[in-house]
């Protein structure tokens, strides 16, 4: 429960935070010609690159209003921490594919592949959990209803024998 509360502010703290890659001059994409680009002196020669900074900025910002408005709106313990490390770990495995500064294994970045992990296991963690509860409502729908008809049929039984009494009543 405290990492529900949690996970929204922890987005919102990374939008804030990816900005001191930006004042460092760290973590930036590769060289680019996209309009989102940004310029950059790097080894004394002026480049354009994805700034990587701002594409998670703009993710984590939209993890955290994601978040937010489901705040009051979850169904479970863990949801929202589910949620955030399912997002985020999409987010961040498609911005690497940007980043020049990244330790590589094969054709991916370690990140990225840990990134894919973290998502895989939260996003299965979301469907299994969604699953089981709507599967759970279903069944508490079912018992209800067979506790309704159980009750209409004790009131109906309580009818009779009161119908039963007052015939015997008046016979008397």
């Amino acid at each position: 429960e405290i990492l529900d509360y949690l996970a929204p502010y922890l987005a919102l703290g990374q939008c804030i935070g990816r900005w001191g890659n930006f004042f460092n001059g760290e973590a930036h994409g590769t060289e680019t010609d996209c309009f989102l680009r940004m310029g950059i002196i790097e080894d004394g020669k002026y480049i354009q690159v994805h700034p990587t900074f701002l594409y998670e900025s703009i993710c984590t910002l939209l993890i955290f209003i994601f978040l937010f408005v489901r705040r009051n709106k979850r169904r479970y313990n863990g949801e929202l921490t589910y949620w955030y490390f399912f997002l985020y770990g999409i987010a961040r495995a498609i911005i690497e594919g940007f980043r020049t500064d990244s330790l590589m294994l094969g054709p991916l970045r370690v990140s990225q592949i840990l990134s894919i992990a973290l998502s895989a296991v939260f996003g299965s963690l979301l469907l299994y959990k969604g699953i089981k509860l709507k599967n759970s409502k279903k069944n508490g729908a079912q018992e209800g209803a067979k506790e309704a008809t159980e009750i209409e049929g004790d009131v109906q039984d309580d009818a009779k024998i009161d119908d039963a009494q007052v015939s015997k009543e008046k016979d008397e």
